[in-house]
């Protein structure tokens, strides 16, 4: 039995909504998982560590002050916008613990199982035993091995100066590789391939990179994320549902970012509310 730790906020109807849905649709495995709730930092709720335009300051911020930092708990290059931060936060909490020796999983209040048998498949041949447990298209559900979320917490709690602004485990995770910052050695990955055009998830045990070129085992992807098509989601940030250009990660490629999500028709939900 896995434990799985499952963000929300519970004061927010909407991230309610989404909590209900998940849990059903992870039903059909409650043979492997037990998923516990546990409330997510907000942007409210945010401890702050860098006021307003305090270091560190990271290499994006604007000379002309336009780009101003706002008062923030990760520094460096991370993203400074409220949502970003908040989210990161959350995850952050239930990486120290994996940091510290625990193994679980860690589940986003959207996760939406939609493939059962690929799912139970990819559970079985690899929680556990790859460094980076990636089984759906996005970060909705994931465990990482002691050793990467040390590096991942280490990180962020003293965050470098990289090219741009970074957001989400998976941005960082994707650095440390595209950077070279990490020993490959024994390394072994379990991730989506959407980066070059291709709706899969593949095993590498040698290269996070080549894992998101489908280089190795592939598999349909288990895990998505519910979309209300009225409410999104809830933080500010704005996802384009049509084809999202890559080439800011240095690929000449697109995909269509509306797979990555089950679209629910919120209506009604809407008008309870």
């Amino acid at each position: 039995m896995i434990d799985c730790y499952i963000i929300v906020d519970y004061n927010n109807p909407v991230s309610l909504k989404y909590l209900e849905l998940s849990l059903e649709s992870f039903e059909p495995v409650s043979d492997l998982l037990k998923i516990t709730p546990v409330q997510c930092t907000t942007p409210k709720t945010l401890p702050i560590r860098y006021g307003r335009n305090e270091p560190p300051i990271p290499s994006y911020v604007a000379r002309d002050g336009k780009d101003y930092l706002r008062p923030r708990y990760f520094g460096g290059s991370f993203d400074d916008t409220p949502a970003y931060q908040a989210i990161m936060h959350s995850h952050y909490l239930l990486m120290q613990r994996i940091a510290k020796g625990e193994k679980i999983a860690i589940m986003e209040h959207d996760a939406a199982l939609v493939n059962e048998d690929s799912f139970r498949r990819m559970i079985d041949l690899y929680w556990d035993k790859v460094d980076f447990f990636l089984p759906g298209a996005c970060m909705e559900f994931y465990g990482m091995s002691q050793r990467l979320s040390q590096w991942v917490v280490e990180t962020l709690e003293d965050f470098p100066f990289w090219n741009g602004r970074i957001t989400g485990p998976f941005g960082i995770v994707y650095g440390f590789f595209k950077r070279n910052l990490i020993d490959l050695d024994e390394m072994s990955f379990l991730v989506p391939t959407k980066q070059y055009d291709q709706d899969l998830i593949c095993y590498n045990d040698q290269n996070m990179l080549d894992a998101l070129k489908a280089q190795g085992e592939t598999f349909p992807p288990a895990c998505k994320q519910f979309m209300f098509v009225n409410a999104r989601n809830t933080s500010s940030m704005d996802y384009e549902l049509d084809k999202l250009n890559m080439e800011h990660l240095g690929h000449k490629v697109g995909y269509e970012w509306s797979r990555d999500f089950v679209l629910i028709d919120d209506s009604n939900f809407l008008l309870d509310n």
